[in-house]
């Protein structure tokens, strides 16, 4: 599997979070429905305001706490990086400076995307000479018809050396 390692500072993103079981991946069927929702009650559009207007990717950033995988439950961001002020109605989120494994993924939505993760789960990295590091994991949107097959976005995934 080709990928980069990129290292960032820490930055703002901003949007809304929901809660979503991960048993028998239900995940999978969950967060796409809650993108769909996202855009059909307008808040896509107001992200995009938050963010840096038509330069601004849409995020999707899974977090899991020690608590919540006990309850095999994570925190599911649909996001934009901004510093701006924000309305009530949107919540920010800080994330910390990291090593990011980025990993392109190509395809229609949202079954490229699931694919990709599960590659990477199952095949880069128990064989790779990085592990996962902590802090969320990021799916990068890229501009265009997310139901076209040559869509490109990326996921990132927090690692560290073995």
């Amino acid at each position: 599997m080709d990928y980069k390692i990129v290292k960032r500072e820490e930055f703002q993103v901003v949007g809304i979070k929901k809660v979503f079981s991960f048993k028998e991946g239900q995940n999978l069927i969950d967060i796409p429905k809650f993108w769909e929702e996202s855009w059909s009650e307008g808040i896509m559009g107001r992200l995009k305001e938050l963010g840096n207007g038509e330069i601004t990717k849409y995020m999707g950033i899974c977090s899991i706490s020690e608590e919540q995988a006990l309850k095999q439950e994570m925190d599911y961001w649909i996001a934009v990086e901004s510093t701006e002020e924000l309305p009530s109605s949107i919540g920010k989120l800080e994330v910390p400076g990291l090593q990011w494994a980025v990993f392109q993924s190509i395809g229609s939505l949202p079954d490229a995307i699931q694919q990709t993760w599960q590659k990477i789960y199952t095949e880069w990295l128990p064989n790779s000479k990085y592990e996962q590091g902590p802090g969320p994991q990021m799916e990068v949107y890229g501009f265009g018809d997310n139901r076209a097959d040559d869509y490109e976005c990326e996921i990132w995934i927090s690692v560290i050396r073995k």
